[in-house]
């Protein structure tokens, strides 16, 4: 009985492919969880961006329109809409085209993202396709109004007005009030304390 010991060319495609096989197997699927992780990541964020784009301010939405740079790295169309209207939000938005700009800036983002994760949006649909109760804005300005106000008081820029409507009920109360009161009227009309 002889033995051949000679290695083919199968013989080696074999063995390759029994090693090689499982390692290959497994840096695909660690690839490709790494981009499902990453479009996951996306979504999340033009998801986000969708539900909050009636309200800019909300926390969510700034933390979202931070993370473009990040999660769309290489994606040019997106990062370029994105730097247009980051670019806007810091101009002075007392021009009165400011407001118009943004919302048509902020859809060609939208479209942008949506375009990448193959979403089928047209810019108008962005733009106009959102609800916003009349409520909302009313709470939002009365809240603006009440910060400012109260940021105005706290810095010394304005004063509370106050009239007093009644003196207090107690009669001993009253006429302390009024004892004092009196002192003081007769205090300012001898303003050097000399004895009449």
């Amino acid at each position: 009985m002889s033995w051949d010991f000679s290695i083919k060319i199968t013989d080696l495609a074999i063995m390759l492919a029994t090693f090689a096989g499982p390692i290959a197997a497994l840096r695909i699927q660690k690839c490709l969880e790494r981009r499902g992780a990453l479009e996951a990541r996306q979504v999340n964020i033009y998801r986000t961006l969708m539900l909050t784009r009636a309200h800019g301010l909300s926390p969510a939405h700034v933390e979202s329109l931070n993370a473009i740079p990040i999660e769309f790295y290489k994606v040019r169309p997106v990062i370029t809409a994105w730097k247009t209207y980051l670019d806007h939000l810091g101009r002075d938005s007392k021009v009165s085209t400011w407001g118009e700009n943004r919302v048509r800036l902020f859809t060609d983002l939208l479209y942008q993202m949506a375009q990448h994760l193959n979403y089928d949006f047209d810019r108008l649909d962005l733009e106009r396709d959102f609800y916003w109760p009349t409520g909302h804005s009313e709470i939002e300005s009365d809240q603006t109004a009440i910060r400012r106000g109260l940021a105005a008081l706290l810095a010394g820029q304005v004063a509370l007005p106050m009239e007093v409507k009644q003196l207090p009920a107690d009669l001993e109360m009253r006429s302390l009030i009024m004892t004092w009161l009196q002192s003081q009227v007769n205090s300012s009309s001898n303003p050097k304390g000399e004895i009449r």
